[in-house]
């Protein structure tokens, strides 16, 4: 797949957030700050900086093993705070920054606004309701598990699929609506936006990108390393006929950080 299409490129979405840093008045993050920011690198505006450092150099090194020991860090901390400080628009905004690496270590970063949020992690309490919640639907087709459903790349084809065969024509991807993939044993793998988890004998599991399958997503990696989440082992896969309507699942991704959503089973409905 990376040698036959020569657009192809590894990926990470990254949050800008002038809240992680300046949490006392996110709004008023004016030029100057920012240019200070900018100056020095600093790293605390991006949502895990760290993870996605490490994540888009794995994720090369895995396609071009050849180029990522030649060069070693493909993807330097210093190189990507560049590009992503050059693609924030309004500084007291919140910004999805869509993140490509080409085969030659090439960093393309295409930016777009994102609502605000006040907890990143708010997905993990016990407060959450299905009407302030995704909805969140199953797919009706097995999704086989690829080294593109094991790293995120530009090839985004199974993820559209599987959205396309559950949602209406059109839906559009801001809605907070995810479709529960699962793999050729019937183990739910992801979400098409998201990594999950499950809450399952009083703790929540995800499922192994190893093993069940799924994307190695950057929250999934800190709330493992938190110890907050626990990677299934193959016998506690979450089957998909066992998942129940109303079920609560934890969403997972570098932009919206820790969400939930609730299952609705069957087709699409408003």
């Amino acid at each position: 797949m990376a040698e036959s299409d020569p657009n192809f490129c590894v990926m990470s979405a990254i949050r800008y957030d002038p809240s992680l840093l300046f949490s006392a008045s996110p709004s008023s993050v004016g030029p100057d700050q920012f240019a200070t920011c900018k100056a020095q690198l600093d790293p605390r505006l991006f949502f895990l900086f760290p993870r996605h450092v490490f994540r888009l150099n794995t994720a090369h090194e895995y396609f071009w093993p050849d180029i990522s020991k030649a060069k070693g860090q493909v993807v330097t901390p210093e190189a990507l705070l560049t590009a992503l400080y050059l693609a924030v628009g309004e500084p007291d905004k919140c910004w999805r920054l869509r993140t490509s690496v080409s085969k030659d270590g090439h960093i393309k970063v295409e930016a777009n606004e994102v609502p605000p949020r006040s907890d990143l992690f708010s997905g993990l309490r016990d407060d959450t309701k299905p009407e302030t919640s995704w909805v969140v639907y199953l797919d009706s087709e097995r999704t086989p598990q690829t080294s593109i459903t094991m790293f995120k790349t530009s090839n985004r084809d199974p993820y559209k699929a599987a959205r396309e065969r559950v949602l209406p024509p059109g839906f559009p991807p801001s809605a907070r609506v995810e479709v529960l993939l699962f793999n050729e044993k019937y183990q739910v793998t992801e979400g098409s936006l998201t990594n999950v988890a499950f809450w399952r004998n009083g703790e929540w599991i995800t499922p192994s990108s190893n093993g069940i399958g799924g994307l190695r997503g950057s929250v999934k990696a800190e709330l493992l390393d938190r110890g907050l989440l626990r990677e299934m082992k193959d016998d506690e896969a979450v089957l998909k006929d066992s998942i129940q309507e109303g079920e609560k699942v934890l969403l997972l991704n570098g932009i919206q950080g820790v969400t939930c959503g609730y299952v609705r089973l069957g087709p699409y409905r408003d």
